[in-house]
């Protein structure tokens, strides 16, 4: 004997699917924006999309409707558990560790045309050669 699902099945299991697909979509919406307030790496947004939608799967009524600064919690929770999987990364912040106050404001050095090069180094010339450039 073939067992048929009943239409109301087939119908209730298709609503099923589209629900977890919208939430899924949203997941991983909220997942990236958190990213990218946040600079994570782009190669690890992905693996950090699934991990969200897998941790709030089971708890969608604890998922936040807007995503805020204090999500980077989620992040730190997420590296925790999973950072010995990329061996590649440290944190996985892209941020340059170098201090501010290291940082030229000024733009470096302002151009100079090709004849004040030139006087610039004649200059230089009748410094440390000064008789035969006089």
């Amino acid at each position: 004997m073939i067992d048929n699902p009943l239409p109301n099945q087939i119908m209730e299991q298709k609503n099923r699917e589209f629900e977890d697909d919208l939430f899924k979509d949203h997941c991983y919406e909220q997942a990236k924006e958190i990213c990218e307030q946040n600079d994570v790496f782009t190669d690890l947004i992905e693996h950090f999309q699934k991990w969200y939608h897998n941790y709030y799967f089971d708890k969608p009524q604890d998922m936040p409707n807007v995503v805020s600064a204090e999500d980077v919690d989620l992040i730190n929770t997420w590296w925790d558990e999973e950072a010995d999987l990329y061996d590649d990364y440290d944190i996985p912040f892209d941020v340059d560790p170098t201090p501010q106050y290291l940082y030229d404001d000024t733009g470096g050095e302002p151009p100079i045309s090709a004849q004040e090069r030139a006087w610039n180094s004649l200059d230089s010339k009748r410094e440390s050669h000064g008789h035969r450039y006089h």
